[in-house]
């Protein structure tokens, strides 16, 4: 019995949390702007990223996983009592606080293109004014005089490696199509990518910095040239492809387009 009405107890306040959050204009609609940027809550909350107007810095470090998010977070300081700190329920963790004096968030995104997608576009809807926006993640080496341990910059852009999905679907139908797509570049903000570079030359030493063109691919497995028996991926050629057509690609990552 005790246990019955604890359970009634929990469902009473998922319900009320639950209510607390849904923002419901004169329409009767969960969001506001739905067929744009949807908010819900009081304050009104973008969906993905959690967060409302003034909880996010314009320069923002952008990472992958949330142990790397939170060892970043040890060099900021507090705005007030407490660092903020948010944790969404699709995945989202940001930190806002100050370094150096300056408002600075990290937020944790996980990997690929649709993550950074919901982050730029609901950042941006909640932000005023310019923001400076860097990726700071791992990565793989295309060329052999790159070592591991090594930064790398992308200052001469990012090109984009996307599985070719109607070629796998219907291949009687796409005869002679290429199984990968291979973007042109995608030029990378110069003056942040020039101060983003001389910084960690400053910090680290020239030796440890490298520059050249990251290539983004859709896919951790498939769009990187990785051999997976379970799966028909046809891309044994790919990486020999892709330095076909940009011989000064340096890394590859299932990431974004950097800085």
């Amino acid at each position: 019995m005790a246990d019955e009405e604890q359970r009634k107890k929990r469902r009473k306040e998922a319900l009320t949390r639950l209510d607390s959050q849904a923002f419901v204009p004169s329409s009767k609609s969960v969001y506001a702007d739905t067929n744009g940027v949807p908010r819900s809550g009081d304050p009104p909350r973008v969906l993905h990223l959690g967060l409302t107007d003034g909880e996010i810095a314009n320069r923002v470090v952008v990472v992958g996983h949330h142990s790397r998010a939170e060892l970043l977070s040890g060099f900021l300081s507090p705005e007030g009592p407490e660092l903020f700190k948010l944790a969404s329920d699709r995945g989202f963790l940001t930190y806002t606080g100050l370094f150096n004096g300056q408002r600075l968030s990290i937020v944790s995104i996980g990997m690929g293109l649709p993550m950074m997608d919901f982050f730029v576009r609901e950042a941006r809807a909640i932000v005023k004014g310019p923001m400076a926006i860097v990726r700071l993640g791992t990565c793989g080496c295309l060329q052999d005089w790159v070592k591991v341990g090594c930064v790398s910059v992308a200052s001469a852009g990012s090109a984009l490696a996307q599985r070719n999905y109607s070629h796998f679907d219907a291949p009687e139908l796409h005869a002679g199509s290429e199984p990968y797509l291979i973007s042109d570049l995608c030029l990378p903000d110069a003056d942040l990518t020039s101060l983003v570079s001389s910084s960690l030359r400053e910090a680290l030493g020239a030796e440890k910095v490298v520059e050249g063109i990251n290539i983004t691919a859709d896919s951790f497995y498939s769009s990187q040239g990785r051999a997976d028996p379970a799966f028909e991926d046809e891309n044994s050629a790919l990486i020999e492809k892709v330095l076909q057509r940009y011989p000064k690609a340096i890394t590859m990552a299932s990431q974004h387009p950097p800085v």
